[in-house]
């Protein structure tokens, strides 16, 4: 049992087998998942440039705090940008609930046939490696029989031909 249990832990054709059947696994939560609705909170915050070009306009920054009938006419984004006078935020919610489970109940589905195809290769490799353990030992046990009557025989013989040297 020692030696059968050995050789299951050390079979590599075993262990690639259970790491397939893991992969396999993670599939199938991966595709359960796919069954949940699905909630993103999104935001972003930046820094507006306003301007009629983009840079080196030799004028003023657009500000409308120092002259409200100021138009943005003859103005750079750039200068705009770095004077951090226009700034937006937002943040929001995002729901997506699948209707009908049409596709990820096929998914979830294909996993499970897939996990337990897996599962039973790794019997069959169980089973294949347990039976040639037993051969082994059973070869061993044999070759150990074989070995230990020829050494009986070659005593034997050894001992008739004394009795024959001395008669």
């Amino acid at each position: 049992s020692e030696v059968h249990a050995e050789g299951l832990a050390r079979s590599v054709e075993l262990r690639q087998q259970k790491w397939r059947i893991k992969q396999r696994e993670m599939e199938l939560i991966a595709s359960k998942n796919l069954l949940l609705p699905r909630l993103d909170v999104t935001g972003r915050y930046r820094f507006l440039g306003l301007g009629q070009d983009l840079a080196a306009y030799p004028g003023d920054a657009y500000n409308p705090a120092a002259n409200t009938s100021q138009v943005i006419n003859g103005t750079d984004a750039m200068s705009t940008l770095a004077t951090g006078d226009f700034q937006e935020w937002e943040a929001g919610l995002n729901l997506s609930i699948p209707i009908g489970f049409r596709q990820p109940l096929a998914a979830v589905r294909n996993a499970q046939l897939t996990l337990a195809r897996e599962r039973s290769v790794l019997q069959d490799e169980e089973l294949e490696v347990s039976h040639q353990l037993a051969d082994a030992m059973r070869d061993v046990d044999t070759n150990y029989t074989l070995s230990q009557t020829n050494f009986n025989r070659r005593v034997a013989a050894e001992q008739q031909v004394q009795a024959v040297q001395a008669a």
